[in-house]
C-alpha cells in the first residue's frame, strides 16, 4: 500500500464536537437494535438523521427466542420501531385492522 503524500498531524484534523455524541448514539442505536445488514441499516440510521426523521432504532435489547424455521424475524420491538416510522401520529390497535 503507498503511503500518502501528505501526512496529517492531529492539530490539522478539524474533528466537530458533536461527532462524539453522534457516534456514541450510533453505537448504542446499533447494539440494542442487532440489525441483519449493519451497511444497510447504518444508511437508513444516517439518511433519517440527516432528514430528521424517525430512526430505525428499537427501545431495547430483544434477545431472539423463536428459532423455527418459519421464525419471519419479526419482534415486537422491531415492529414497534417499523410502526413509528410509518405512522408518526397514529396509534395501532387491532381495532383499527380492516381485515383482522
Amino acid at each position: 500500500m503507498p503511503l500518502p503524500d501528505t501526512m496529517y498531524c492531529a492539530q490539522q484534523i478539524n474533528i466537530p464536537p458533536e461527532l462524539p455524541d453522534i457516534l456514541k448514539n450510533f453505537t448504542k442505536a446499533a447494539i440494542r437494535t442487532q440489525p441483519k445488514d449493519l451497511l444497510l441499516w447504518s444508511a437508513a440510521y444516517f439518511s433519517a438523521l440527516s432528514k430528521g426523521e424517525c430512526l430505525p432504532v428499537k427501545d431495547r435489547l430483544e434477545m431472539n427466542v423463536a428459532t423455527q424455521k418459519t421464525d419471519t424475524g419479526l419482534s415486537p420491538g422491531l415492529l414497534k420501531t417499523l410502526h413509528k416510522q410509518v405512522f408518526t401520529d397514529a396509534a395501532l390497535s387491532l381495532s383499527s385492522c380492516q381485515q383482522c
